[in-house]
Formats: C-alpha cells, sequence, structure tokens
C-alpha cells in the first residue's frame, strides 16, 4: 500500500493484461533470437560444437541447446531474454518448455503440443501463466490502482 495525498492507493496485478503485455514481449523477441540463432550456427565456437551428446532435452537437439546457451551469454537485452526463459524453464518444466519453443523457435501452440507430448488443452492452460513470466521480465506489469478518500465533516 502506498500512501500518496492523503490518499490510499491500494494496487492489485491485473493478469489478463499483463499476460497479453507477455505475449507482446514474446512475439517482439522472437525474430530477434531466431536471427541470432542463424547467426550463430554460422559460426563456429569450438571444437566441441561438432559433438553430439545423447542426454539431450525433449523438443531439440544437443547442437541448438548449445547455440541457445551461447546466445544466453551474449550481454544484451536479448541474451537476458533467453537467460530468462532458460531461468523459467528450470523453475518450471511445463512453463519453461512452452516458453522456449514458443518464444526462441517460434512454433505454433499446436507443434508445442506434439513436441511435449501433451495435450493442447494444457498447453492453453499454461500460456497466461507463462506470458504473465514474460511481462514480468520486461517490467510490463499492469497494475490496478484503486484510491480510497476519506471524509470527516464537522
Amino acid at each position: 500500500m502506498i500512501n500518496i495525498f492523503d490518499g490510499n492507493f491500494i494496487s492489485k496485478i491485473d493478469m489478463e493484461k499483463t499476460a497479453q503485455n507477455g505475449k507482446a514481449v514474446c512475439e517482439l523477441y522472437q525474430p530477434l533470437v531466431e536471427k541470432r540463432l542463424k547467426q550463430a550456427k554460422g559460426t563456429p565456437f569450438n571444437s566441441a560444437s561438432f559433438v553430439m551428446f545423447s542426454g539431450n532435452q525433449k523438443g531439440c537437439n544437443s547442437s541448438d541447446l548449445k547455440l541457445i546457451e551461447r546466445l544466453s551469454w551474449i550481454d544484451e537485452q536479448t541474451g537476458n531474454y533467453v537467460r530468462y526463459v532458460l531461468k523459467i524453464q528450470k523453475k518450471d518444466k511445463t512453463i519453461g518448455e512452452f516458453l522456449k519453443l514458443k518464444c526462441l523457435y517460434g512454433l505454433t501452440d499446436k507443434e508445442i503440443a506434439e513436441k511435449l507430448n501433451i495435450a493442447e488443452r494444457t498447453i492453453r492452460k499454461y500460456k497466461s501463466r507463462a506470458y504473465y513470466h514474460l511481462a514480468v521480465f520486461a517490467n510490463q506489469v499492469e497494475f490496478i490502482y484503486e484510491k480510497t478518500y476519506h471524509f470527516s465533516l464537522d
């Protein structure tokens, strides 16, 4: 609660608008990340990049994972975005995988459901929460402010 000008502002988060802002962030960054991935695939970054490991994660091969990890260490906004998506993936597997496939690779909901072997309805269930996390990353949280006044008549 914030006390400004003798009125109390009580802020609440507007989840729906915040999720819409997160979706906009995803749509903004996805082409940039895709462009960076294409650039990174064209440049060799070490001799171990040609080795394929068997312990790859669901959804992409290990060379793609190495490229994503490489992008996450770039010290700029796109790198921060990739790092945040990977951070979410460690906290919540389903939401993180959705964000990785949607916001880094640009897959549709149907393609994501097939890759993760879950129902498309489940994807829709987690989508708003995933976009909410992106909005928090980008400082695009929408607040609802309620102002209360107290009057006293003498």
